[in-house]
This record gives C-alpha cells, structure tokens and sequence, in this order.
C-alpha cells in the first residue's frame, strides 16, 4: 500500500516536472523564434539594401528559377531595357528570345555549364534587345543553387549596361584598324602580340607570322645591337621614341621604320606606333647625292671654265695673234718704202690676212654666242652649228625640223643652242660617232629638239651615280644640260645602251606654259621603248 503511494507520489511529481520543463521550452522556443524573425528581417533588409546597392552601380538583377522555368527582372532592368513588367511576363523562352541571335546559343551554353558544375564562373558579354528594337550591351554575371542531390535550383545574377564602353571599343578597334600609321602592342619576350592592318599592307607578311617570330628576326643585321638596346630601356619603365631601323617584308627587300614605344612595366607591354619613313630616306638619300652632285659639278666647271679659258687663249694666240703678227711684219716692211721693190704685193697680203682674221674671229664668236641665233632664230643657229660642227670635226651632222612653232624667248634660246652644242662637243669626245642628227620638232605647247648619233652609247643609269659622272665629262654635260632644263620647266629623256648609240631628248615649253607631267612631245619622235632620266 505504501509501495503504491510512493509510486503515485513520484508520478505526480513527475508530471509537475514535466509541466514545468514543457512550459520553460515553450518559452525559450518563443525566444527563438522572435530572435530568427529579427534576424529574417534584417538579413531581408540587408538584401534590399545590397540589391539596392548593386543596382544603384547600374547592376539590372535577375533571377531564373528552374524549378518552374520563370524569369523574375528587377525594376532596373526593365528600365534599360524599355519594357512594362506586364509586357515582359516571367517567360524564360522570351527572355532568352531577346538576346541577339548570334549570342543566344553561347548565352545558354555558358549558362548550361555552370549548372552543371563545368565551369566555376558564370559570365558573358551580350546584346539583348530593348523593346524600341535597338540592342544594347550587356555584362551578365550569375550564380547558381543547387538541392542535396546536386540538381540546379535557380540562377540569380545581374545585368550591367556596358554599351557605351563597347562603343568605344569599337571606335578605338576601327581607329586602329584604319590608321595608315603601324600601331601595335608587344611583350616584354619581344613578340608581338596584336598588330592593325598596316603591318600586312605595308610589309607584306600576314598577321601570324608577323606575330609568330621574335622581333628582332625582321630587323636588319646591322640594326639588331639598336633594336636590342631600346629594349632595355623599355624594360626599365622608360619610353623610346624616333628609333629607325630596316624591317624585312616577305618579298626579301627591306623599309625604313621609325618606332615611337611606350612601355607598361606592370602588364609586362609595349605599345608602339610606328611610320614607314622609306620615302623619307630615300629622299634624304637622293639629296645627299644630288649635294655631292651639285658639289662635283661645281668642280667639274670650275675646271670647264678653265678649259674654256684655255681654249680661247690657245685661239687667240695660234689664230689671231699670229695673223695680226704676220700683219705687223708686213706693216714693218713699209717702213722702208726704197727696200721693197712692190709695195702693192704688200698691202695685197696684209688685205689678205685682215679678211682671215676677221673671219677666225667672227668664226670664234659665232662659236661662243653666233648673231644668227637671235636675228634668224634657233633653227638658223643649228643649221649653222651642224655646218661648222661638220666641217671642224669631220662628222656628218645634219639639222632638221617638223611642225611649226613659235620662237622661244632670247634666253631660253641661248640656253636650247648651248644644250644642243655641248651634247655634240660630247659625242665628238666619246662617242665615236660618223653622224649626228639634230631634229626639232613642235608639238602642242612644247618644242622638243632631237639629237641623235649612232656611236658607243652609254649605260644613263651609271652617268647617274655622281662618282660615274664625276670620272665622266659626259656625264655632267647631261646633269648640266638636265638641271638647267629644269630651271625653266624644261625636261630631258636620255634612251641609250652600250654600243647602240645615243637619242636624247630636250623638251621646252613655249613661252607661258609650263611643262605637264608626261613627256608628251618625245613620244612623236617614236623612242625606243626603255628610257632613262639623263
């Protein structure tokens, strides 16, 4: 009996117990759960106040819940992209119907794989298509969930307008494809790691096996020691400019390149605009020679005027000096009237000797500058150049005229007859020549005077090399002849090759015109195929 008591006693007491343990976690399950709403609140708060966040940086977020295939946008989105929330719906399939059609396979492909755990980051540039029908670029990024099993519950990512940025990659890509100028961007390992088309255009190689070499396997051997020197100093953080080097095209010649480089020591790269100076050289070359020309020309009539010095003295003095001596011995021989038994046969050899004197000297000075020039004209004078010419030298020379034209002025005259002697004086010295012909000829606005001999010939391009024409008498006789042409508009054409002769062509223009670019009136005198600039 006592036994049943203590028992009912205990169990009483245990069921009070009970009460009492039950009622105290109630109380603290209570707790609990205002504690999880205060933290539920805040974490929702903190989630408006990062979506907020992210959209205030222009970040449109999105969530594509795969459980039921629905899209929810956020009110950015739409913005950008000019849709009503009840015009766009929760449609995956006309979502993803807005993403331009060459994007839309690699959008869902790269989505594909980051659900399936492929690839561990989820990102992509894309147009998709505002409701005006304009596409505008956009930068998505996303991140997934997944059940226990592993199965993908949803994608929540963001959207972030970058059309302007691709805008102005754009504008930049097509300045740097359309630059005349080479611009390109290079590694510190000296390759180079993006070129524009200029370097194709320019040299020749293609876009791989400029990019597939070392640099410095372009250059020129005597230019490598410079080349390597400048990246040195590119490595050292320091800009290069104005570095000129030889680069090799694909045909095997080489051209001019001026660099102007600036390094970026951090990302290990060099950018670099480069100019295609080849003309520039060349000209530079041509007027180094045309100096050392113009320098031995000097020379060289320095010496011509000595020569014609000379050759008027020796004149003098072997023709006139002598004639006018004779004329004194007979004048002296009158002196002594009683001496002389004929004084008429005197003054006869005296007359005689005063007509060839005046005839040497009016010879001379028709030589020098003949009157017939400017009271006949030109043609008159070469007639009687030719004359002379032939009779002095012993070669057939004859002088010929086509067309009619008006006389050129005094001095350009004066300049077409000293032209016209001194390229005969020439073949009379090297040619080896038994004719000369001289034809001129008038076309159009210019006259063009003809001479052609049928001697050695000569190679033009060598009396183009000042140290061929320096060793050459001929060879400054037609830079001569060609820089004075040129003082006037003039031009001369010179065809000739080694032991066919010579035909040079001198062209002027009439007076108040002035010479065109194509050598118009040579062209009527049927020249052989090949010229040369004499």
């Amino acid at each position: 009996m006592e036994l049943g008591i203590a028992l009912g006693a205990v169990i009483v007491i245990g069921a009070v117990g009970g009460l009492a343990w039950h009622r105290r976690l109630q109380g603290r399950l209570a707790a609990l759960e205002a504690e999880l709403a205060v933290q539920t609140g805040e974490v929702a708060e903190l989630n408006q106040r990062i979506r907020r966040g992210l959209e205030g940086m222009g970040a449109a977020l999105w969530e594509w819940r795969l459980t039921d295939d629905t899209i929810h946008l956020s009110d950015l989105f739409l913005q950008i992209t000019g849709y009503g929330r009840e015009e766009f719906g929760t449609s995956a399939r006309q979502f993803f119907a807005c993403f331009h059609p060459d994007e839309r396979d690699e959008v869902r492909g790269e989505l594909d794989d980051y659900m399936a755990r492929r690839t561990v980051h989820c990102s992509a540039e894309v147009r998709f298509r505002r409701k005006d029908g304009h596409y505008v670029w956009m930068h998505l990024r996303a991140v997934g969930s997944w059940d226990a099993e592993g199965r993908p519950l949803s994608l929540v990512g963001s959207f972030t307008d970058i059309t302007a940025k691709m805008e102005a990659e754009e504008e930049r890509d097509r300045l740097f494809n359309l630059s005349t100028d080479m611009l390109a961007v290079g590694g510190f390992d000296e390759y180079l790691q993006q070129i524009n088309p200029a370097w194709v255009r320019v040299l020749g190689w293609s876009r791989d096996e400029l990019m597939g070499s070392p640099l410095v396997e372009f250059i020129h051997e005597d230019d490598r020691e410079g080349l390597e020197e400048a990246w040195t100093v590119l490595r050292q953080g320091t800009p290069v400019e104005g570095l000129e080097n030889r680069f090799r095209c694909r045909d095997g010649s080489f051209r001019w390149l001026s660099w102007g480089s600036f390094p970026y020591p951090d990302r290990q790269l060099v950018f670099s605009v480069v100019r295609d100076i080849t003309l520039q050289k060349q000209s530079e070359h041509q007027l180094l020679e045309y100096q050392d020309r113009l320098r031995s020309l000097t020379s060289q009539l320095s010496r011509v005027e000595d020569r014609q010095r000379r050759e008027l003295a020796s004149a003098i003095h072997d023709g006139l000096a002598q004639q006018l001596f004779g004329i004194r011995a007979q004048m002296v021989l009158l002196k002594y009237p009683d001496k002389v038994p004929n004084l008429r046969d005197i003054v006869i050899q005296i007359i005689d000797i005063l007509d060839d004197t005046m005839a040497e000297a009016r010879s001379l000075s028709f030589e020098l500058f003949p009157p017939v020039l400017y009271e006949a004209g030109l043609e008159a004078a070469l007639v009687w150049l030719c004359h002379n010419f032939g009779e002095r030298t012993g070669i057939v020379c004859a002088c010929a005229r086509e067309g009619e034209g008006p006389e050129l002025p005094e001095d350009m005259r004066a300049m077409a007859y000293q032209c016209v002697r001194e390229l005969m004086n020439n073949v009379n010295k090297h040619a080896r020549a038994g004719r000369i012909d001289v034809t001129l000829n008038y076309v159009d606005r210019f006259l063009t005077i003809l001479v052609e001999d049928d001697g050695a010939g000569f190679d033009p391009n060598r009396q183009e090399r000042p140290q061929e024409a320096e060793r050459s008498t001929s060879g400054f006789g037609l830079f001569s002849i060609r820089e004075r042409l040129r003082s006037v508009s003039g031009r001369m054409l010179v065809d000739s090759k080694p032991g066919q002769g010579a035909r040079i062509f001198l062209s002027f223009p009439q007076p108040g015109e002035g010479m065109s670019d194509e050598p118009v009136a040579a062209e009527h005198f049927n020249p052989r195929p090949h010229f040369g600039d004499g």
